[in-house]
């Protein structure tokens, strides 16, 4: 079994749909390898529903391929306001299925990458394996939009791996939706409990609110949850994270960024991903217990879904060009190859939420993220788009949110794209090109 492609998209999740779609747009020749049997990824797979302010004034996304997911959304009532922070997660699925399909990209779901091979610096295939058995796909570039940067680590290409203090990821997540919620019922509690100092305010459309156990925070459920704790029918861990959102079309659903696993350290790891699916559901069914017989409006509550993938925030990176760096994006740092643009404060999850905001050059509140960050160090026809751009810990963890990643999906798949009309190298391609195309094709700028 062989296949053949100018470009070869590993993963088509947030960033590598995005990339495949926007190598198609510019005539590319693209085939995307996908482990499950759906496009979307974390947004998707993993329910991570919202997306994320970029936190760039007007929050835009700098990227024409989201433009044209957030007006599908709407259209099909899956998403509100603009489209750029709360959708529906399966309706999702569909939007890109839907793309993919109209730009004549070849997708295998349902496969596995199982390994790759290179000549020195350049690629020439990556192994799979699904139900026809094992096979290569050759190509001519090759994008690691894996999140996990899966075939940068088959290369024997060098990686980075969590914390640069103690190597540790970032706590992963098993997210899930309830349905049969009476969300007015829900919403009037909340405001019977909510007092002027609490925040977020409940409101009834979409909502997202949360309880932490940090000192210094005021959330309106925190009692009800400490006596549960005493109580013994919530864990400490349960409540050190637990945050809900509402998803647009459903009117009786609460979407859930929770249980978080704080102990499991590894998260490219397949025995921690396995032990967060396993205690992860007895999370959730402890928890569904704890809505029901003490929230209002959750007495006829029922599980919808449990996300089929792991929610990975971040694992192993891409040593690339440039490793963008802590102290470029809390200064908000500028380069000439800059393809995209973010906002998004620091966010390190753990047993103590570490979050703070970026700061300097408030004229133009943003830093940059260059094309070098996806261009994979020693390769030449290899590059990566996504959580496993070229970062430093610190820098990924505002990095990696959904819009900021499609936007470098984007910048990878054109980039590509370029390369091969060109005929040239990627690197002489460079970032300002790559990024002129971007606003050609209708990107939005900051």
């Amino acid at each position: 079994m062989r296949y053949e492609a100018e470009i070869v998209v590993c993963g088509a999740g947030t960033a590598g749909s995005v990339a495949a779609i926007a190598a198609a747009d510019a005539g590319r020749d693209v085939l995307v390898i996908e482990q499950f049997g759906s496009a979307g990824g974390s947004g998707t797979l993993a329910l991570v529903t919202p997306l994320m302010n970029t936190c760039v004034p007007g929050n835009p996304m700098g990227s024409y391929v989201s433009r044209e997911i957030n007006r599908r959304m709407l259209a099909l009532g899956a998403a509100a306001g603009k489209g750029d922070c709360w959708f529906d997660p399966e309706m999702l699925k569909i939007v890109l299925n839907e793309m993919l399909v109209e730009r004549g990209v070849r997708v295998l779901y349902h496969t596995f990458l199982i390994g790759a091979r290179r000549e020195g610096g350049e690629v020439t295939s990556v192994e799979i394996a699904n139900k026809s058995g094992r096979g290569e796909v050759a190509g001519k570039i090759f994008i690691d939009a894996t999140g996990d940067a899966d075939v940068v680590h088959a290369l024997g290409f060098e990686t980075l791996h969590g914390s640069e203090e103690d190597g540790k990821n970032q706590p992963m997540s098993l997210r899930y939706l309830l349905g049969g919620v009476d969300t007015q019922a829900f919403w009037d509690y909340l405001e019977r409990v909510t007092h002027p100092d609490d925040a977020p305010r409940p409101r009834p459309e979409n909502y997202d609110g949360a309880v932490t156990l940090n000192p210094g925070k005021h959330w309106p459920l925190k009692p009800l949850f400490l006596q549960a704790i005493d109580e013994g029918q919530l864990t400490r861990e349960d409540a050190l994270y637990w945050q809900f959102f509402t998803v647009p079309g459903r009117r009786d659903a609460i979407a859930f960024n929770c249980p978080e696993f704080f102990d499991f350290h590894d998260a490219d790891d397949a025995e921690n991903q396995s032990r967060v699916q396993a205690e992860g559901k007895r999370a959730i069914l402890r928890q569904l217990s704890f809505y029901r017989a003490r929230i209002p409006g959750f007495e006829h509550a029922y599980l919808s879904e449990i996300s089929a993938m792991v929610g990975v925030r971040e694992s192993r990176r891409a040593v690339t060009d440039h490793i963008l760096t802590a102290g470029e994006i809390l200064g908000r740092a500028r380069f000439d190859d800059a393809v995209c643009r973010c906002n998004y404060p620091v966010d390190v999850h753990g047993r103590d939420l570490n979050t703070y905001a970026l700061s300097g050059n408030d004229r133009e509140p943003y830093y940059e993220i260059p094309l070098r960050c996806l261009i994979v160090r020693d390769a030449e026809n290899l590059l990566v788009a996504g959580r496993n751009l070229g970062s430093e810990f610190i820098a990924q963890s505002s990095a990696r949110i959904i819009p900021t990643c499609r936007a470098m999906g984007e910048a990878a798949g054109l980039a590509a794209a370029l390369s091969i009309r060109d005929q040239k190298p990627v690197r002489e391609i460079g970032g300002k090109r790559v990024r002129e195309e971007m606003s050609r094709m209708g990107a939005d700028e900051a």
